[in-house]
């Protein structure tokens, strides 16, 4: 519904290719509906059972896109934050791309696009939480793409940095939110 999925859906349909582009939640799902009517726009939330939709889905290229980030100093971020970045990030982004591979391996043909994150290489103060998963689906593209490669089935990580799409913004947004949240004169919790 935003950024590089977003902009990538519309690229590859004015390409001429047939995209189905997938949101979060039907609020997403509407508005991106009515901004770009020539997409098939579904709602999939890769964290539930919505990730057996695609089972109905011939997909022949999937671009594993979704993610959630926050920043913040490994000894403040509290784990539910933690959980859900994984949670997203890895646990959804791997229970998706199985459920695609069940439909690309009796074909021999497929490719799987991870989209990860420069933090999947570097981490850096405050980029923890985010960086820990993204080094996860760094992991994960790496031995899938040795798995796979003998059965047709080409996957390949992308490693964005900062990009005007607003992610990091919301990002470094709710770390200055919580740490003014603290009083500086409480311990860290």
């Amino acid at each position: 519904g935003s950024g590089f999925g977003k902009a990538a859906a519309l690229a590859l349909a004015e390409r001429g290719h047939d995209v189905i582009a997938t949101t979060e939640t039907a609020e997403q799902a509407d508005v991106l509906r009515a901004e770009a009517p020539q997409l098939r726009v579904e709602q999939l939330d890769i964290t539930t059972d919505d990730v057996a939709k695609v089972d109905d889905w011939q997909i022949d290229v999937m671009i594993d896109n979704a993610g959630a980030g926050r920043f913040g100093p490994l000894a403040d971020v509290p784990m539910e934050i933690v959980r859900h970045l994984f949670e997203v990030n890895v646990f959804g982004t791997l229970s998706i791309t199985q459920r695609v591979l069940a439909q690309m391996i009796p074909r021999r043909s497929g490719r799987i696009i991870i989209v990860s994150s420069i933090a999947g290489l570097v981490a850096a103060p405050a980029t923890g939480p985010y960086s820990m998963t993204k080094h996860a689906l760094e992991a994960m593209g790496k031995a899938m793409r040795a798995e796979l490669a003998p059965l047709g089935i080409d996957v390949c990580l992308l490693n964005p940095g900062p990009y005007g799409t607003g992610f990091n913004d919301r990002m470094a947004a709710w770390i200055l939110a919580r740490r003014r949240s603290l009083r500086s004169d409480s311990p860290i919790t």
